[in-house]
């Protein structure tokens, strides 16, 4: 695939060149002979001086893009990708608290899944694979046209998933430590949508093997509705909380309630106490006064 970009770009840029050359021709068609073939030397050598430049610059491309075909070629390099991007998607919606990477699910086994999301009922393994190497072959055969590669390709791959989805089930996923679920994490979507094209492959694994095989796209939808399951969860336990406090409130408000009612008698005994006290108060100082009065006649009296 890279020789063929490369060779298309070459293409493209003697086209250029080629084209450039018209131009110039044209440009120069009222000149004498001799004067339009130096400048066409000239042109030429400018535009082969571009062209090596720029094939320096595809050389310089091409290696990197070889180096990560081998990277991509399968084997464990392959897988180490596979995980990276599980990590990537794993981690960027889920806390720390609700997931475990490199878990041993079935205590004593020794196997570890790549990563197990924590659900209320039981633990979830995600595991990541990627047919890379199959996928190429199936790219090559479909580039040459070759319609029974093709379909041996095909065949490879769909035994190839079948089989992980069987591993994820024996090795990851046991009754009272998980729940009935596995993933199958596929790290490429060009790759998904192939196994989706291959008839009933998806429910065959599920229906055999109870395992959900999932690209990019769909697995990080399927995580972002758990982990909003979660929060309604935690939602659902505030709620509860604070109908609790909210019952501790308003017992203590029908306690201040009644207690306020008992200072509203108490005060209005006060104030009753109080007019008593001023009535008392004002017919002694008149009986004060009569005394006085009385003194004062019998003064004169005398």
């Amino acid at each position: 695939m890279i020789f063929d970009l490369t060779t298309l770009l070459i293409i493209v840029v003697l086209a250029l060149v080629g084209w450039n050359v018209y131009l110039s021709i044209g440009k120069k068609e009222n000149k004498d002979d001799e004067s339009r073939i130096d400048d066409i030397k000239a042109s030429l050598s400018s535009q082969t001086s571009s062209l090596e430049g720029l094939i320096r610059d595809v050389a310089s491309f091409q290696d990197p893009l070889n180096k990560l075909n081998r990277y991509l070629s399968g084997g464990t390099l392959a897988g180490t990708f596979g995980e990276w991007s599980l990590e990537a998607i794993i981690t960027d919606i889920f806390p720390a608290d609700k997931f475990e990477s490199n878990c041993e699910v079935i205590p004593g086994s020794g196997q570890r899944v790549e990563f197990a999301i924590k659900l209320p009922e039981g633990l979830m393994p995600i595991d990541a694979k990627f047919p890379s190497a199959l996928y190429d072959n199936y790219m090559d055969a479909s580039s040459r046209g070759e319609k029974e590669s093709v379909n041996t390709a095909l065949t490879s791959i769909k035994r190839h998933v079948i089989s992980d989805a069987k591993d994820i089930k024996e090795k990851y996923m046991q009754a009272g430590q998980t729940i009935d679920l596995g993933v199958m994490f596929i790290p490429s979507e060009s790759l998904m949508q192939l196994i989706d094209s291959i008839e009933d492959l998806r429910k065959i694994i599920f229906r055999d093997s109870r395992v959900l095989v999932m690209g990019p796209n769909s697995l990080a939808a399927y995580l972002i509705s758990i982990h909003m399951g979660f929060r309604n969860l935690a939602l659902n336990e505030r709620a509860e909380e604070i109908l609790v406090e909210f019952g501790n409130l308003k017992k203590e408000f029908e306690n201040f309630e009644s207690s306020t009612e008992d200072l509203a008698k108490k005060a209005e005994a006060m104030l009753k106490a109080v007019d008593q006290h001023e009535t008392r108060e004002r017919q002694m100082n008149r009986a004060l006064k009569r005394m006085e009065e009385i003194g004062e006649d019998t003064e004169k009296k005398d």
